[in-house]
């Protein structure tokens, strides 16, 4: 995460806590981010891009993928292909969550582009958008 703003560092923050805070499972949660105290543990790459989130309970049951966009990163086309690809991973999962965390007022264009990006196979993956600071 080194070389972010501080802004995006608060919003991958914002999404670990709303996971977490979410999804409780049993045997509880392996979760990864893109954030500097997690030293060497990143999330893998998921749809040939790295999240800022990934999280998974052991056995696996449900997959989550969370990312973090600030303003002008969600109008990026390098944003909706991340997006697009995460979708397409978690599409072939049994449970799958994808998150995206964004500025408040970001909240409603976050949803347009991914509803933009989504195809028919993705309508299995829970999506929902989490209104950063």
């Amino acid at each position: 995460m080194s070389g972010e703003s501080t802004h995006h560092i608060r919003l991958v923050e914002t999404l670990e806590r709303h996971v977490r805070r979410v999804h409780t499972p049993p045997r509880g949660l392996l979760l990864l981010l893109d954030h500097d105290r997690y030293g060497k543990d990143r999330p893998h790459r998921c749809g040939g891009y790295c999240p800022d989130l990934f999280a998974t309970d052991l056995p696996t049951t449900f997959e989550i993928i969370g990312e973090a966009k600030t303003s002008s990163d969600i109008e990026r086309p390098h944003s909706h292909r991340q997006l697009a690809g995460f979708l397409e991973h978690l599409s072939v999962q049994k449970d799958a969550y994808l998150y995206v965390c964004v500025p408040h007022p970001t909240v409603a264009r976050a949803r347009t582009i991914i509803a933009r990006v989504r195809r028919p196979e993705d309508a299995s993956v829970r999506v929902e958008v989490i209104a950063g600071e």
